[in-house]
């Protein structure tokens, strides 16, 4: 029964059924399920697939059953990376809200940030900047690709424009994101345990531990070994094969 739950709400968060979602979840589907790879879907969990897919009802209903945040896809992807990649700005929003760590990196130094950038959704750009999403994490894959670093660059330039400003202001923001007050490297203080995240005071550290950086402190460090990126490179090869049919 709970096996044929979970089947219940994958297919429930991939079609977008908010009911299907509440059903599976009722019948006992676990909420971090983690789905095997099939021809449709990489190998993640529901909270992946709801943020790339939408709605954002369906990503908060699962966040409200306490689905986990630092649970990574194909490629050490984060549920940030998806909803950047989708440009679902809401949910992105939504995830910093409960807790998500903004610099988050994947197999490839990819943060959200840039896995925006890289498909031009400038409204999702603008909002992680706004949030504290650090500009100058550029020595990913994306970002070389897109040539942020040297300044060489010939699309996405909108994206990438807003990247820029934000590199030349010199200023980073407040991770709280009930703050965000923009302020000097030198003047932030960063998490002592990850190092991933920075405040303005201390005020703001222990408010953004409540509502959620608790849960992903320290769990959000990745290093890819060879075999998770030759997994990641496979099952992208397979899926363009199949579109390729």
């Amino acid at each position: 029964m709970a096996k044929n739950a979970n089947e219940a709400l994958v297919v429930a968060v991939d079609h977008g059924s908010l009911e299907g979602v509440k059903a599976a979840l009722k019948a006992g589907a676990e909420v971090d399920f983690y789905q095997p790879e099939n021809v449709r879907l990489p190998p993640c969990t529901p909270l992946f697939i709801a943020c790339d897919k939408g709605p954002v009802d369906i990503v908060r209903l699962l966040l409200r059953k306490g689905a986990s945040l630092v649970k990574r896809g194909v490629g050490g992807l984060s549920p940030l990376h998806s909803a950047a990649d989708a440009g679902r700005t809401e949910i992105v929003d939504l995830l910093v809200q409960h807790g998500a760590t903004l610099d988050v990196r994947d197999a490839f130094k990819n943060t959200p940030l840039m896995t925006a950038c890289a498909n031009n959704h400038v409204d999702t750009v603008r909002r992680l900047i706004e949030l504290g999403a650090r500009p100058d994490l550029t020595d990913g894959y994306k970002a070389q690709r897109l040539g942020i670093p040297d300044g060489n660059f010939d699309r996405c330039d909108e994206s990438i424009k807003l990247i820029q400003e934000a590199i030349e202001s010199k200023l980073l923001r407040c991770c709280n994101p009930k703050c965000g007050k923009p302020g000097y490297r030198k003047t932030l203080k960063l998490c002592a345990q990850c190092k991933l995240t920075r405040y303005c005071s201390r005020d703001c550290q222990i408010q953004h531990w409540s509502v959620g950086h608790k849960k992903c402190c320290g769990h959000d460090v990745y290093s890819a070994d060879a075999t998770d990126l030759a997994l990641t490179v496979g099952w992208f090869r397979r899926l363009k094969r199949v579109f390729e049919q």
